[in-house]
């Protein structure tokens, strides 16, 4: 496993879905960087502590380059401008929208000399951040502020440094998560009982089959299952063997993975009208606007998505488990900023993101219907307070499982992701699950085998 994390680090991955935490290539020249014990002092205090360290009164300006278009400037001041400002009274924060351009406009910015401090972006992504030059070793400031991390999933942290190296290239400030989102009148409809808490997938597969129907020429879908990655990863250790480093997806719990999505792909019906010819991976709007769909199995749409539809009669559960696997839902990403080692003002970048896990932006995330990093019993109690439609909803739900990080993570996880899910459109076509399976293996090493020799 060492070997295949210590290569492929100058490659650009756009997509890298499974790794929610740094896969860090290096670009810190710091020696004083590896501290791994720092980032987990305990302290007392509600959110992220800051510890005594000299401080500077200079004026600074950090501009930060955020990749969500969507979020308004009232977001940003209550999530990072105004907490930075009443901390940090000498720090101006400037946040730069992408437009629809994603990075172009930050490579853009590069170019012409104006590169932002700082980058705000989905931490699935962070290769290609860090290939952008966003790859400044945060340890050693986390040892210098003090700053406590103890109210992070351990296992989160453990994932940052197995994958970084021991470094740590960002820091989220908040999680993204999946639920199981259900349309209560498509249940009463139908005479199905509504799903709880603590759901498995069989459950799941035994109401799709009662839910999925064709009446009066239109077609419910019972459960919309999205991809076998999402089924797979709550169980899974890896895409790889850690020993040979070659792609393996044959073990029993991707197995039961690519078992379960040919269940759910073998109920008459279950299956939207739209991937006729080509299957896709997302079918919001058939939850939300259609309203075709009894359950979906989405990632958090309670701040974008289920505003749209103020009047649906909508609840969500814990995301399913595998029976004997409880607890876990896939690794999924998050909100996360990242910093340029070559910015002028370095120091005060790194307020800014040790201002993101203080407790008032952690309250004014959470009240935003995002899941704050640091859960503190404040920041779960501000839980959706800022959206009026999802009053009475089981939403505290979404604490009450963990990511399930990868036990063998690699930096090619993220190649081989969408293999994964491009072939497993072929088990719609009436392929066999052995087939497909050594057919993404064959596929995802030769695509890692392509970079390695890139590398070279």
């Amino acid at each position: 496993m060492r070997e295949l994390l210590k290569t492929g680090c100058g490659i650009g991955m756009s997509f890298l879905l499974v790794c929610f935490l740094l896969a860090a290539c290096g670009g810190n020249s710091n020696p004083n960087t590896s501290d791994q014990g720092a980032s987990d002092k305990v302290n007392s205090g509600q959110g992220a502590a800051v510890g005594k360290a000299p401080e500077t009164t200079d004026p600074a300006k950090v501009v930060a380059y955020s990749l969500w278009q969507d979020f308004d400037d009232t977001y940003w001041n209550n999530v990072l401008i105004q907490p930075v400002k009443k901390k940090f009274p000498n720090i101006d924060v400037e946040i730069v929208k992408p437009g629809k351009n994603n990075t172009e406009k930050l490579q853009q910015m590069i170019s012409a000399g104006e590169t932002p401090d700082v980058v705000i972006g989905d931490i699935a992504n962070a290769l290609e951040y860090n290939n952008l030059g966003y790859d400044f070793d945060m340890t050693s400031m986390i040892k210098k502020y003090n700053l406590d991390l103890s109210k992070m999933d351990p296992n989160a942290l453990n994932y940052v440094r197995a994958v970084g190296n021991g470094k740590i290239t960002g820091i989220p400030y908040s999680s993204f998560f999946m639920s199981l989102y259900y349309n209560k009148d498509l249940f009463d409809k139908f005479g199905v009982s509504y799903p709880q808490d603590g759901i498995t997938f069989e459950a799941v597969l035994d109401l799709a089959k009662k839910l999925t129907r064709e009446e009066q020429g239109t077609q419910y879908i019972g459960f919309d299952h999205n991809s076998v990655n999402f089924l797979g990863t709550p169980i899974a250790t890896g895409y790889f063997d850690p020993k040979t480093g070659k792609a393996n997806l044959s073990t029993p719990e991707w197995k039961k993975a690519y078992g379960l999505l040919t269940d759910l792909i073998a109920i008459p019906g279950n299956r939207f009208p739209q991937d006729k010819d080509k299957v896709v991976r997302w079918h919001n709007p058939d939850f939300f606007q259609t309203r075709h769909v009894a359950m979906a199995g989405l990632p958090n749409i309670i701040p974008a998505g289920l505003q749209l539809a103020p009047d649906l009669n909508w609840d969500m559960t814990t995301y399913p488990t595998f029976e004997g696997y409880p607890n876990t839902t896939p690794i999924i990403g998050g909100r996360a900023l990242f910093m340029n080692p070559k910015s002028k003002v370095l120091e005060s970048a790194f307020k800014v993101v040790l201002t993101s896990l203080s407790e008032d932006s952690q309250i004014a995330v959470s009240r935003n219907g995002e899941q704050p990093t640091i859960l503190t019993k404040s920041a779960i109690d501000a839980f959706c307070a800022d959206l009026p439609y999802s009053k009475g909803k089981n939403v505290k739900s979404v604490f009450k499982y963990k990511q399930n990080w990868f036990t063998n993570p690699t930096l090619y996880d993220g190649t081989a992701n969408p293999v994964v899910f491009s072939h497993s459109v072929d088990l719609y076509k009436g392929e066999d699950i052995n087939t497909v399976i050594r057919e993404t293996e064959e596929d995802i090493d030769k695509k890692v085998n392509a970079l390695k020799n890139a590398q070279q």
